[in-house]
């Protein structure tokens, strides 16, 4: 007896339409999603388009076009705008702080590549942050080109740039920073010497 052998045209059409029926999921999960979204964030997910699938991306457009944020101009400033605050959080050098009972916290050290100007009272030099333990330079967290008026306790500075951490400079610091701790250990056994012979 012969076995009948099931229709593939209608497991072509099941597994379309299942596929038709997820598509169509995938999309409303999107469109949901896209509507919780601030306009920032919508058009954050537009500059970087070309990352999404092509369901979330005219999901996207969808909802950009009903907030009226699909417009090149809009785009366009907001990509500048963009741009300009990733330029300053790269300037940004983070807060300086040091706990004075532990010497924990974020130094600044080292003046490379210094310059002043007469006219203005203005210095320029290149240095690096690193974060501190017991005062001592560890680990360094960027280096900068800076600006600042030139006073004896002067600690308002205008980042110029982030440059890419300076080695020379670093381990300059780390060469320092070791040589002090080793004139201080030889202090501090020079000093306990002196007071076990008298």
């Amino acid at each position: 007896m012969a076995i009948r052998q099931p229709c593939r045209s209608s497991e072509l059409v099941q597994q379309w339409w299942l596929g038709y029926y997820f598509a169509a999921m995938e999309s409303q999960d999107l469109a949901r999603g896209y509507e919780t979204k601030a306009d920032e964030e919508l058009l954050r997910l537009a500059l970087d388009s070309v990352d999404l699938t092509p369901e979330a991306n005219a999901a996207l457009n969808v909802e950009l076009s009903k907030r009226r944020l699909n417009q090149p101009e809009r785009l366009e400033a907001f990509r500048q705008g963009e741009w300009k605050r990733k330029e300053d959080l790269q300037k940004d050098t983070g807060k300086l702080w040091v706990i004075h009972q532990y010497g924990i916290g974020r130094k600044r050290f080292g003046k490379a590549d210094y310059s002043y100007n007469s006219e203005t009272g203005l210095e320029q030099f290149r240095t690096t942050i690193f974060i501190v333990l017991f005062w001592i330079p560890l680990i360094p967290a960027g280096t900068f080109r800076i600006e600042r008026k030139r006073g004896l306790f002067s600690r308002d500075m205008t980042v110029l740039e982030r440059l890419p951490l300076d080695w020379e400079q670093i381990l300059k610091v780390w060469i320092v920073a070791a040589g002090s701790v080793f004139a201080l250990i030889v202090l501090s056994r020079l000093m306990l010497n002196l007071r076990l012979r008298f």
